[in-house]
């Protein structure tokens, strides 16, 4: 094969899980909606090198591109993770070296739902027009693919790395590199938004429930309680609904908070330029556990419901609410038994293994971003 009919090669690196994934789906498709939106042919490859972060835990992207592309010689390399970056306030969705043909696309900022086609058309749009700015084709890419991955402002690195009047960094997590000369950020409210989502998509709060073990155990010996208790049956059918609801709102709070303070999943740092980082981090902590703690509370509540109408018959319950039982006195007290099964689930939370729950509530990135943190705050006498 000539010089000349040699495809672009475009190399992949990923972080590990839902990036990976993305990486050999995008391999796939790529190179056709390349050709289609790019002058030449196109290769697209994942590439076998790792994403690490250094010592200071930051993400050193032109580095880790330019030695995948040397050693299996790349055209270009853009890296894919799911580490959140922000440039001051704004959520960075994609960064560029263009000198070295370098670019990356960090996760978080393209929101909980529609991620891959996000990604991809994202990638699709660094390389077009920031990495390979002369092989796209005219009148193709520039409205379409801005309108597919969304409206991307460029930002200027260099102003994003100064520090603000009281001395603070600005530059956020995504940090400063040399090489880097094209940031792409989705700004304002709606921009923190979709990185908040993205955050708690990327810590994949559903595998929250099966690290509770000890207290999905304690949250289903209370709700039997509730079936088992004619008291709760009289108790159940005679509130509101409105208190009902608040009686589940309550139980849900109360878990969630005692599951985030139990196990110090809430972040407090003394550095002032950490400070939208923390709250963002707070945030999809409570987030996270929430969706966690909720998706329990419907796993509950579908067994209870199940339970009673089993063990319950409807004449014995119409014996004791002195009228005819319906199916919705069934559901009061499975909503009643589920609340005070959830508060005891709380409690019982206390014996589930703490490494577990971390494990569980956060992403390795998020892991080592805030073990990185957690060195940085120690005093220097601890060491």
């Amino acid at each position: 094969m000539t010089e000349s009919s040699r495809p672009t090669v475009l190399g992949l690196v990923a972080d590990p899980g839902l990036p990976t994934e993305f990486a050999h789906r995008l391999a796939r498709e790529l190179p056709g909606v390349l050709d289609r939106d790019a002058d030449g042919s196109w290769e697209v490859r994942v590439s076998d090198d790792r994403i690490a972060l250094d010592e200071h835990g930051a993400l050193p992207m032109t580095e880790i591109g330019e030695r995948a592309r040397d050693r299996e010689d790349l055209d270009a390399v853009v890296l894919i993770t799911d580490l959140p970056r922000r440039a001051g306030s704004d959520p960075v969705v994609a960064d560029g070296a263009t000198g070295s043909r370098v670019g990356l696309v960090s996760l978080p900022a393209l929101g909980a739902f529609d991620q891959y086609r996000r990604c991809r058309d994202t990638v699709v749009q660094l390389v077009t027009r920031h990495l390979f700015p002369s092989r796209e084709r005219e009148g193709v890419g520039q409205d379409s693919d801005a309108g597919r991955a969304g409206s991307l402002t460029r930002l200027d690195p260099d102003d994003t790395g100064a520090a603000d009047a009281d001395g603070d960094d600005r530059s956020g997590s995504a940090g400063v590199e040399d090489e880097v000369d094209v940031r792409l950020s989705l700004t304002g409210l709606r921009g923190r938004i979709r990185l908040l989502a993205g955050m708690v998509r990327a810590n994949r709060p559903w595998r929250l429930v099966p690290s509770l073990s000890p207290a999905i155990a304690a949250a289903a010996a209370g709700a039997a309680f509730g079936i088992f208790y004619s008291n709760i049956w009289e108790l159940a059918t005679a509130l509101s609904v409105g208190r009902q609801a608040t009686i589940t709102l309550v139980a849900l709070i109360a878990m969630t908070t005692w599951l985030i303070l139990d196990n110090g999943l809430w972040e407090s740092r003394r550095s002032r330029s950490l400070r939208e980082e923390m709250l963002l981090s707070n945030l999809s902590t409570v987030l996270t556990v929430a969706f966690g703690v909720l998706t329990m509370y419907v796993l509950l509540f579908g067994i209870t419901l199940t339970a009673a109408a089993l063990v319950i018959p409807p004449d014995y319950l119409g014996t004791n609410i002195m009228r005819e039982a319906g199916f919705d006195d069934y559901l009061m007290i499975a909503v009643l038994s589920a609340s005070m099964g959830t508060i005891a689930g709380a409690l019982g939370s206390g014996f589930a293994d703490e490494g577990a729950v971390r494990q569980a509530a956060y992403s390795r990135r998020e892991q080592e971003r805030r073990a990185r943190l957690d060195r940085d705050e120690e005093p220097a006498g601890s060491r």
